[in-house]
C-alpha cells in the first residue's frame, strides 16, 4: 500500500517579519502614446525554417521550472530564486509492497530543487540544492522516484522558527496518489526539518501554515514551536482528522476513533477500515490545545466530519463573534469560542430558525459545505447569546 501523506497552502503572517510576497514581473511598461513609423518596403521571402520537435511525453519528466519572488525578511528585501528540474540521464528505481507480501518496481528520474537567497543588490546569501533522496523518507520512496519535480512554494518566514518554509509536491502520473513535504530553511541554508504535508489522495485536513503570530508551524503530523520539542498529533488508538489555528494560543485537533487496519471482507476482497470500540466511541474525539504549553484546554465530541479524497471538517470561523461554527449535517453547529477558553456549544437544527427573508442588518451569512448538503446560516452579531438562522440551498 503506498504511503500516502496528507495536504493547499496560504498562510497570514501577521505579527512575523514575513510579509505577503508577490512575484516579480519583467514585463516592461508600454508608452501611452505610440507613434508609428514610415512603412517600409516589404523583406524578401525566408525559406521555411523546420518547426523544433516538442518535447516528449514520459512520465515523470517535465521541463525545467524557476520563479524569483521578492520577500521581507527582518524588515528587508530579498530575492528568493526557487526551481526544479528533471535529469533525464540519471533514472531512479523503487520496489514497495502495494499490499503486503506483492512487492511492485516503479521508475523515475532524478530530480533537483533549488532554493536560492539574494540581496537585492544581487549578493548571493545562500544556494541549496536537494535531491529527491532528501524526500524519500516523508513522502514514500515509490511517489517521489515517479513524480515530476514540481517546483516549491513558499509558505513564509517565521522569525521565531528561524526557518524560511516551503512545501514540494508529488504525485504519481496520471492518477490522484501523491504526497507533500514541508521543508525548513535557515537564513543560512541549512535544513532545519522536515515535515509531511497534506497530500492529494488521502489523510487529515491539515493544511501547512504558520500562526497568525508566525511563532507556531502547524504540518499534517506535527506543531512547530520555537524552543519547544514538536507536538505529534497522531495517536495510537485513532486516525488523525484534521487540525487547524484557531489563534494565536490555540490549536483544534480532531479524530476518528479506532485506527484504520487491514480488514479481510466476507467477499475475499481486502480494504482499510477503522473498528472503533465502544469505550473509543463514547470518549471525546475533538481537542482545542494551547500551542506553548500542548495543555488540552477543552475536549467534546465532533462527528461532522467526512471522508472522500481525504477527511474534511465543514466548518466557518467568524471574527465578529470569536467564534468556530463546525457542521454537522445530522445535528446542527458545533460554536467554538476562538480562544479556546469557553466552551462549545451544540445547536441543535431544531433549536435554530429556518430563514425567511428579509436578512437583518446584523446578521452576518456564511456557507458551508458537508458531504451531501450546502447550509447557509445567518448569526446575529448583536446578540451576547447565539442567535442563529439556517437554510438549506442544495442537496
Amino acid at each position: 500500500m503506498r504511503n500516502i501523506v496528507a495536504v493547499g497552502l496560504l498562510a497570514l503572517l501577521a505579527g512575523c517579519e514575513q510579509k505577503l510576497h508577490s512575484t516579480r514581473s519583467d514585463a516592461r511598461a508600454m508608452p501611452s502614446v505610440v507613434v508609428a513609423p514610415a512603412p517600409e518596403p516589404p523583406p524578401a521571402a525566408l525559406p521555411p525554417v523546420a518547426k523544433p520537435k516538442p518535447p516528449p511525453e514520459i512520465p515523470g519528466w517535465a521541463l525545467p521550472a524557476a520563479a524569483d519572488t521578492i520577500v521581507l525578511l527582518n524588515g528587508q528585501p530579498y530575492h528568493l530564486l526557487l526551481a526544479a528540474e528533471t535529469d533525464s540521464t540519471h533514472r531512479l528505481t523503487a520496489t514497495y509492497e502495494e499490499t503486503p507480501g506483492h512487492p511492485r518496481r516503479v521508475r523515475g528520474f532524478e530530480g533537483y530543487y533549488t532554493v536560492t537567497l539574494r540581496e537585492k543588490t544581487g549578493r548571493q546569501i545562500f544556494s541549496r540544492k536537494l535531491r529527491k533522496a532528501a524526500f524519500f523518507k516523508k513522502a514514500g520512496i515509490d511517489v517521489v522516484t515517479e513524480s515530476e519535480a514540481y517546483l516549491p512554494q513558499f509558505l513564509g518566514y517565521s522569525r521565531p522558527l528561524g526557518a524560511l518554509v516551503f512545501t514540494l509536491d508529488f504525485m504519481v502520473p496520471d492518477s490522484d496518489v501523491g504526497g507533500q513535504v514541508v521543508l525548513l530553511l535557515d537564513l543560512a541554508g541549512n535544513v532545519l526539518r522536515l515535515s509531511e504535508g497534506r497530500g492529494p489522495g488521502g489523510g487529515p485536513e491539515c493544511e501547512p501554515a504558520l500562526s497568525p503570530d508566525g511563532w507556531a508551524l502547524l504540518t499534517a503530523s506535527e506543531l512547530l514551536r520555537p524552543g519547544r520539542p514538536p507536538m505529534r498529533l497522531e495517536r495510537p488508538d485513532a486516525e488523525l482528522v484534521g487540525a487547524s489555528f484557531l489563534s494565536d494560543s490555540t490549536v483544534l485537533v480532531v479524530y476518528a476513533p479506532g485506527k484504520a487496519h487491514l480488514i479481510r471482507f466476507a467477499d475475499g476482497l481486502e480494504g482499510y477500515g477503522r473498528t472503533p470500540t465502544v469505550q473509543q466511541l463514547r470518549a471525546p474525539n475533538a481537542f482545542v490545545r494551547n500551542i506553548r504549553t500542548g495543555r488540552v484546554l477543552r475536549r467534546f465530541h465532533y462527528h461532522g466530519f467526512y471522508e472522500e479524497m481525504g477527511y474534511t471538517i465543514p466548518r466557518f470561523q467568524l471574527r465578529a463573534t470569536a467564534t468556530q461554527y463546525l457542521l454537522d449535517d445530522k445535528r446542527g453547529l458545533y460554536l467554538l469560542p476562538l480562544s479556546g477558553t469557553g466552551v462549545p456549544v451544540e445547536m441543535r437544527f431544531a433549536a435554530m430558525p429556518r430563514f425567511t427573508p428579509p436578512k437583518r442588518l446584523a446578521e452576518v451569512r456564511f456557507e458551508i459545505n458537508s458531504a451531501e448538503t450546502t447550509f447557509a446560516f445567518y448569526v446575529d452579531t448583536s446578540s451576547v447569546q447565539p442567535r442563529i438562522r439556517y437554510q438549506r440551498l442544495a442537496e
